[in-house]
């Protein structure tokens, strides 16, 4: 056949495609159950444009981040104030956490008050001094969606009241001293930052400073990247925030300690000093500006409380944490005149942080000491302000073992205020929690869900019967090869006879809502589909939509907050370390929050995984339909072939997906993008592809955001573009550019969708 006659028929097929919704569905669908499919479609109608009106330039929070990506600043380097006002907590007459339920920032907060048999007690503090430790004993966690999916911070938080600047002594500024974790390389880097608390602009001026180590990256905020150190478990790591005046000026030192098993490690990697004397006589020192944790007020920016923390949460730019395994301690200690004392009074959680964490539950003994294990994360007073000063353990095992636990206080369970519990790869479980009655709910696709009242100290088992018209109720997740049988309908997962997962979707067209739950930046706690580490042969053919409805009053807050009107979703396919995996015949698409720009997102994510196959799907792409990343000098070997990119049709110049998720850092514009390639020797063919930024293959690297030594180059053979050029020859298509190195030397030009993608406009 012909080139000329091969490309009129693409056309012709693409056409056809778009004229009806039946046709939406590339060939070979399952629609064995028409009611399943017109679920999915509702679905995916109710979703038109959820993505594109957000407004990501009318809320404080999605502002910051556009522009300190506009800036280049990797998401690793930023870590936001929780600029959510609605999510402010008062009671008793006191500012208590801001967060309700997680994802939170859990580990250790305090607020200025105790609770004495049931009185409240105002015990403010004022201090020069903040002091955490860190001791990690074992620690694992898992966030695809994340710049490093095994990654986590750790940050001593807390505002410094009364800073002087110009000889004015009415400023406040939020300090953070941050440790960056990575479970997979097992090293620490330290980073801080600086922003201005003082009103609710958070305007940081480009002389707030007469002397600091970092970048002040004006007018948002301020940050220094400190030293990178290895380390094996045990190992403890000690963070301070400590003020003090130096050449009549307020100063912020920002110290740690750190030591393993190799040694130790202690010095000071940054010093703010504060411009407080410009302007002033020769003679002119400016006050002792301390840190203060107030009870009774809330700091100038109108919302967010005085408080200190400790916390665990995700690797910057709003992100959370999922984390599957933990065994630490934290302490968090005020200087005052006789030494470093314990905070008077605290709860488990902080409220100043953006960044959350879901996995981990606390408790605490009466030296001050807050211990995480992995259970469900309840936000709860500690020492001094809880009632209660005696613990329940609850164990035990659940089968199958890739079985979704989630907990709830009191008797009967409460689906809001429950939250995800994670369980070990063999199904088990055991945690700690504050005395009292706790209530589980434990599901799996295909299976009746179980659950009711916790016991106490003695082991209790949970088996899911089979129940075939339950459907595909939860997400799909397989860690490892042996939990891939309770996910599939048939299969071994050999070469010639795969595990073919489960498709049937659920009676009401959506999975459980406790699926939906996301955190303060919108940020997904799931995915539709995650298979971690495993190496059968797999194939996802004619899926479900993995739809979601956000129903819970915290979601629906959080979606007010960000302009987001629509409350429904569809959750995406996650491939990580995940070869031999067949995804083929599937309606996919979904939306991102404008919150989650410059992070690996995408419907079907292929993270550091090879021979894979990508083929017949129609992607209806509303932000990112397809990203694979590999490591640099790692060859993908996954073949993206005969799928159909299609932009969504509600998105236009008033409708429109504000995000980028390409770790462009501005250098091409926000918009819907089809396939963003960070890895090399994939084969990408014989596509249809009309969305508005249609292939992206840069230079450097979205995992670190550093310029490549070796760039990517990969098979790009006779795809239809919309933007092609007719009649191109020899010279590759390479999306003007995007496509850093090489392209398709066998384009198409894709006929009659300009009018569609043309009519998006990043405005």
């Amino acid at each position: 056949m012909n080139r000329k006659l091969l490309s009129i028929l693409v056309i012709i097929v693409a056409l056809a495609m778009v004229l009806s919704m039946a046709s939406f569905i590339s060939p070979g669908v399952n629609h064995s159950s028409s009611s399943n499919t017109a679920k999915q479609t509702t679905a995916a109608a109710n979703l038109a444009g959820s993505a594109s009106v957000q407004s990501p330039h009318n809320q404080k929070g999605a502002q910051v981040l556009d522009a300190l990506h506009s800036k280049g600043i990797p998401n690793k380097y930023i870590y936001l104030p929780n600029f959510n006002p609605q999510r402010t907590y008062t009671g008793a007459g006191t500012n208590g956490p801001s967060y309700l339920t997680a994802p939170a920032p859990m580990g250790i907060g305090t607020y200025g008050f105790s609770n004495t048999s049931g009185k409240i007690v105002r015990n403010n503090l004022s201090t020069s001094s903040f002091a955490a430790s860190v001791t990690v004993n074992n620690f694992s966690t898992f966030y695809a969606l994340d710049d490093g999916p095994n990654s986590v911070t750790m940050q001593l938080n807390a505002v410094l009241n009364n800073v002087t600047l110009f000889g004015n002594s009415n400023y406040a500024f939020w300090t953070q001293n941050v440790l960056f974790y990575s479970a997979r390389t097992h090293s620490i880097t330290f980073l801080d930052n600086v922003w201005n608390f003082s009103s609710p602009a958070f305007y940081l001026s480009p002389n707030v400073f007469s002397s600091a180590c970092g970048t002040l990256v004006a007018p948002y905020y301020y940050y220094t990247v400190g030293p990178t150190v290895n380390v094996t478990y045990p190992f403890t790591v000690q963070l301070y925030l400590n003020s003090t005046v130096i050449n009549g000026d307020n100063t912020v030192f920002f110290n740690y300690s750190l030591s393993d098993a190799s040694g130790s490690h202690s010095g000071s990697y940054d010093r703010v000093q504060f411009n407080s004397t410009y302007g002033m006589g020769a003679s002119y020192a400016a006050p002792q500006s301390n840190y203060l944790v107030d009870s009774y007020n809330v700091t100038p920016t109108g919302f967010i409380p005085w408080d200190a923390e400790i916390m665990i949460g995700g690797p910057g730019g709003g992100s959370t944490a999922l984390i599957n395994q933990i065994n630490a301690t934290m302490t968090l200690k005020y200087l005052n005149s006789s030494g470093y004392s314990n905070v008077p009074n605290a709860y488990d959680v902080g409220s100043e942080t953006g960044e959350t964490s879901t996995g981990a539950a606390v408790t605490w003994s009466a030296n001050g000491v807050a211990h995480l294990s992995a259970g469900p994360s309840f936000i709860y007073g500690m020492w001094n302000v809880s009632q209660t000063s005696s613990f329940d353990h609850f164990s035990g095992q659940v089968n199958p073992p890739n079985s979704f636990m989630f907990v709830s206080q009191g008797s009967t369970f409460n689906a809001p205020a429950a939250t995800w519990t994670p369980l070990s790869t063999t199904g088990s479980y055991s945690f700690s929690l504050p005395s009292g009655t706790y209530n589980a709910s434990i599901m799996m696709a295909d299976r009746t869900p179980v659950g009711g009242l916790l016991a106490s100290g003695t082991a209790q088992n949970f088996n899911l019967p089979m129940n075939n018209s339950m459907g595909v109720y939860t997400p799909l997740y397989a860690f490892g090869n042996s939990q891939l049988q309770y996910i599939s309908q048939s299969g071994n997962g050999a070469p010639g006879n795969p595990y073919i997962l489960y498709n049937n979707s659920p009676p009401s067209g959506y999975m459980n809502p406790l699926f939906g739950v996301f955190n303060d930046y919108i940020f997904p706690q799931f995915s539709g589909v995650l298979l971690h580490s495993t190496t059968a042969h797999v194939v996802m053919s004619g899926m479900p939509g993995f739809a979601v409805q956000y129903v819970f009053p915290s979601e629906e807050l959080g979606l007010q907050y960000f302009g987001v009107t629509y409350t429904s979703n569809n959750l995406g396919y996650v491939l990580y370390n995940a070869p031999n995996v067949v995804i083929t015949k599937n309606y996919i698409t979904g939306w991102f929050a404008n919150t989650l720009t410059e992070f690996p997102v995408a419907n079907v994510l292929l993270w550091a995984t090879q021979n894979d196959l990508v083929s017949g799907n129609y992607f209806n792409v509303m932000d990112s339909g397809l990203l694979i990343y590999n490591q640099q000098y790692s060859s993908g070997l996954n073949h993206i072939e005969n799928n159909y990119f299609i932009q969504d049709y509600s998105l236009n110049k008033d409708n429109y997906a504000g995000i980028a998720v390409s770790t462009t850092f501005g250098t091409s514009p926000y918009g819907p993008v089809a396939m963003s390639v960070y890895s090399s020797n994939n084969t990408i063919s014989r596509n249809i592809v009309a969305v508005y930024d249609t292939a992206v293959s840069p230079f450097y690297s979205i995992y670190s955001g550093s310029v490549l030594h070796s760039f990517y180059q990969n098979n790009w053979n006779g795809n239809a573009w919309w933007n092609a050029k007719l009649g191109q020859h020899n010279i590759p298509y390479n999306n003007n550019g995007q496509i850093y190195l090489g392209g398709d030397f066998e384009p198409m030009k894709l006929i009659g969708f300009n009018s569609l993608v043309t009519n998006f406009k990043h405005v």
